[in-house]
């Protein structure tokens, strides 16, 4: 087959307390999930273009390993910002040009799936939009994305098969009147399992200087308010209180790491919580990974987080705050456990496994278990290939 996948928006934007949101952009093409799973596909014997916004145009171009990967012009950015809205309306040239089978977009309330959908209207091209969003968008934005479901994306929803990439993302649309029979199976966003896997945890600690008699826990994304890991910070330090040997590992950089590291020195805990900010290649980060017994999950506000995906496949359970995808596709899976979004809530919960390494390996065990069915690429893959043919 010979596959389109829109994907605009490559990197999640930061949108705080009511700024103008930034796009960041990747360093490189090859590290962006949508192009892993693009080579899987490609592995498979289809043909593949991915097409994303210029705007966030890397500076690093991937390898072609039989993918081919298009920056279309974003136009109007100071109408439409790039991290929310990309105007990308030479896209439907682009599409209507390739004649593609399948026309694959993200998002019903998106820029390109209005201009995907217009492109394979009249001709043979199947449209699918891999739906990720489960929730309304802050402020505005939320008020517009709730009336374009109720105009615009059910109309669009007509001409095409949705796919959602958790069981709280179908659970959204439908709660928003779109009809179930337009709605698939879900179809999780990947991980490739054979990097982030269970690996010796005393050599991983090792390698970044850590005991192996202590309990540690991790937790890795942008150092940003809408992240929570302030609210880790003080669950340390309860943490600590019960635990003296516990360490918390903040993995990742942003706009926060300086408040974080003060909140860190004046709360006494420069031996317990230590920020890495050093670039790891994806089996760096695996090895970090597998340093920790519990993954610790605060967001304020967030999609489904990808590390959360990462962390089971390396069979590290998850404590989250944050609940949607994660609480329907993770913990309810037996994978971890839920927890109120306060300091004390979350350090009671991870004392409370600590102290029952029997639960905690059960969980572990059932954490990699369900990475490798539900969320390895090759899955997500041929899933989605079942899909696309279902619909020839």
């Amino acid at each position: 087959m010979n596959i389109a996948l829109v994907n605009l928006i490559t990197k999640t934007a930061d949108l705080p307390k009511g700024r103008t949101a930034k796009n960041p952009v990747p360093d490189s093409d090859d590290d962006l999930n949508i192009t892993k799973l693009a080579k899987t596909l490609a592995s498979k014997g289809h043909n593949v273009t991915i097409y994303i916004s210029d705007a966030y145009e890397p500076t690093i171009k991937c390898s072609s390993d039989g993918i081919n990967i298009i920056y279309v012009p974003t136009r109007l950015t100071s109408i439409f910002p790039p991290a929310v809205f990309p105007c990308t309306p030479s896209l439907k040239t682009y599409l209507k040009q390739n004649g593609f089978d399948i026309v694959q977009s993200g998002e019903v309330f998106q820029m390109g799936t209005i201009y995907s959908n217009s492109a394979v209207k009249n001709s043979h091209s199947k449209l699918f939009v891999w739906q990720e969003l489960d929730v309304l968008m802050q402020g505005m934005a939320g008020t517009i994305q709730k009336q374009f479901y109720n105009t615009l994306g059910k109309r669009i929803a007509k001409n095409c098969k949705i796919i959602p990439r958790s069981k709280s993302a179908a659970t959204h649309l439908i709660n928003y009147g779109f009809d179930s029979d337009l709605i698939t199976q879900v179809v999780h966003s990947g991980v490739d399992c054979s990097v982030f896997r269970p690996m010796d945890k005393d050599e991983s600690r090792r390698e970044f200087g850590l005991s192996t008699d202590q309990n540690v826990a991790i937790s890795v994304g942008r150092l940003h308010y809408n992240k929570g890991m302030d609210i880790l910070v003080r669950a340390a330090k309860i943490i600590r209180e019960e635990d003296p040997n516990f360490k918390l590992i903040l993995k990742g950089t942003g706009p926060e790491e300086e408040n974080l590291r003060a909140l860190i020195q004046k709360l006494g805990l420069a031996d317990t919580v230590f920020i890495h900010t050093d670039y790891l290649d994806s089996h760096g980060l695996a090895e970090l990974y597998n340093c920790a017994d519990l993954y610790m999950l605060s967001s304020r506000n967030d999609l489904f987080p990808f590390t959360a995906i990462e962390s089971i496949s390396c069979g590290i359970p998850i404590l989250s705050s944050f609940s949607r995808g994660i609480e329907s596709d993770i913990v309810g899976e037996g994978a971890g456990i839920m927890a109120p979004q306060t300091p004390e809530n979350i350090a009671d919960s991870a004392i409370m496994l600590f102290n029952d390494p029997g639960r905690l390996k059960s969980m572990s065990c059932k954490a990699r278990d369900l990475a490798v069915g539900e969320f390895d690429f090759g899955v997500s893959a041929d899933r989605l290939c079942c899909i696309y043919e279902e619909s020839q």
